[in-house]
């Protein structure tokens, strides 16, 4: 008995019987002149006995290069014949599986399917010169060539008799037709973790205590971050005031002017916040004038050279940057240097413990916000998102039978997801975050738009072949994985 009919008997499952072997399409079809040399011309490998000839493979690696083209890496082309190899191999697997059923090709069978190929055909009628013109080409003989066909023909026995017992069900195709049809939007709410991590307490006896029994740990981190946080630059924390001068139409002159009348009533005591919340035209308004603390690479050097100039405590004068004219004040400079792993111990202990804890914290926020829009499912609670900055956004429409959320993601969390909102109503959130790739979501059901059960006639036919497809490929997959597993396969070449 054959792999294929001990696969098919030995199933119960209605889906693993949707069987098709699409060999015609997936494996190259070698000549047969260098089958009947056998191993006169050498052997690239033997499958159950029998010869893969050198010859067929060369050949089959030959046009196959053709076909994908020039400029291959060695790399690209030792992956190459190694597919070629292995496609020789199997389709000497599925010749031998049709032996095995007592599969062959008549002489008839041929003949019909060699007139029936229109590229033989003149007037519509079958023309043994063009035949003969173009087999020629092939740089095979008539006999080679039909030799090829046979193979096909044989194989293509092998794909009408697995396909016999092709079944979908009417409830199969239903159910494919409603997820395909079936359109959602979401609203979500995404918890990344950072965002929770700077409110998390850590007392210093859980502290001092997490150092205590975990120093490898800490040393480690402490590596990984040592070019980033612990090797400090010289560092400048300044406020700005930035007048803009790189817009066309610009008055350089009256912006120097009224950057020099600026400058003047910041040195005379004004408070720099509120000049800098008045004039400034840098992002930084919104944080009046605080650029924050930056490494000395991170600042234009014209500004870096007036905050050295100005000194700590200072406001300094009329800057001309690359942006335009700036007045700075000089918050502090703290000179280059190494934190020490002693002195670091201390913070790195509270980032860890942290990160162990923040799991749990974001689950509970992400319960707060379940519990508070369940309460009123139109309403996103801003006050709890705001409170964390969490961002708000939607999906937009997508199907039920997407394999992924958008903007989301996929993957096998997702499609739990998905198997979740089938069931699902408009205006339903969900009762629990969801994780994916370290990031929790809340979601809510914004719109669920059903199909028009009308258009299921007309497109049912197209969800069925679907179906049939996915499920030939899945059983392809299968059958050949146990042709490999049974065979005895021997390879002589390197690929």
């Amino acid at each position: 008995m054959s792999v294929i009919e001990r696969m098919r008997n030995s199933t119960e499952s209605p889906f693993t019987r949707l069987i098709i072997v699409l060999v015609g399409v997936i494996f190259v079809v070698a000549g047969g002149r260098g089958a009947r040399q056998g191993c006169a011309g050498g052997m690239a490998a033997r499958v159950n006995g029998e010869t893969v000839s050198l010859v067929d493979y060369d050949r089959a690696f030959a046009n196959t290069l053709q076909r994908a083209g020039g400029g291959l890496t060695d790399d690209k082309r030792a992956q190459l014949r190694g597919a070629v190899l292995d496609q020789l191999v199997l389709q000497r697997l599925i010749l031998q599986e049709a032996s095995a059923m007592g599969l062959a090709v008549s002489d008839e069978e041929l003949a019909r399917d060699l007139k029936a190929e229109k590229a033989f055909q003149k007037d519509g009628v079958f023309d043994p010169a063009l035949y003969d013109q173009i087999v020629g080409r092939m740089g095979l003989s008539r006999a080679e060539f039909e030799q090829q066909q046979r193979q096909q023909l044989l194989i293509q026995k092998v794909q009408d008799i697995a396909t016999q017992g092709v079944l979908v069900s009417d409830a199969e195709v239903r159910t494919a037709w409603t997820s395909e049809n079936t359109r959602l939007e979401v609203t979500y709410v995404r918890l990344p973790p950072a965002n929770f991590l700077d409110g998390i307490e850590v007392s210093d006896a859980d502290r001092d205590a997490w150092i205590a029994a975990n120093g490898p740990a800490i040393e480690s981190r402490y590596k990984a971050d040592y070019e980033r946080s612990y090797n400090l630059p010289r560092r400048f924390h300044l406020h700005s005031i930035l007048l803009r001068t790189d817009m066309p139409g610009i008055d350089k002159e009256a912006v120097k002017a009224h950057a020099e009348a600026v400058a003047a009533e910041a040195a005379a005591g004004a408070d720099f916040a509120a000049l800098a919340r008045r004039w400034s035209e840098d992002l930084s308004v919104k944080d009046a004038g605080d650029l924050g603390v930056l490494p000395a690479d991170a600042i234009d050097p014209v500004l870096a050279a007036a905050a050295e100039a100005t000194g700590v405590g200072k406001v300094s004068g009329v800057v001309e940057s690359g942006r335009g004219y700036q007045i700075l004040r000089v918050e502090a400079i703290e000179a280059a240097r190494i934190v020490p792993v002693e002195e670091a111990r201390p913070g790195i202990a509270v980032q860890l413990i942290r990160e162990e804890r923040v799991e749990s914290v974001v689950a509970d926020y992400g319960a707060r916000i379940i519990a508070a829009w369940k309460a009123d499912p139109l309403v996103v609670p801003r006050d709890l998102t705001e409170a964390r900055s969490l961002a708000v956004d939607t999906t937009g429409p997508f199907s039920l039978a997407d394999e992924g959320v958008p903007n989301i993601g996929d993957g096998p969390v997702v499609a739990d997801l998905l198997t979740t909102l089938r069931s699902a109503r408009s205006g339903e959130v969900l009762a629990v975050p969801v994780t994916v790739k370290g990031m929790s979501y809340v979601l809510a059901i914004t719109s669920r738009t059903e199909p028009e059960e009308a258009t299921y006639a007309a497109e049912s036919a197209t969800v069925r072949a679907r179906l049939e497809l996915f499920a030939k490929q899945g059983f392809v997959k299968a059958w050949v994985a146990q042709l490999r597993k049974a065979a005895k396969v021997q390879v002589y070449v390197g690929t």
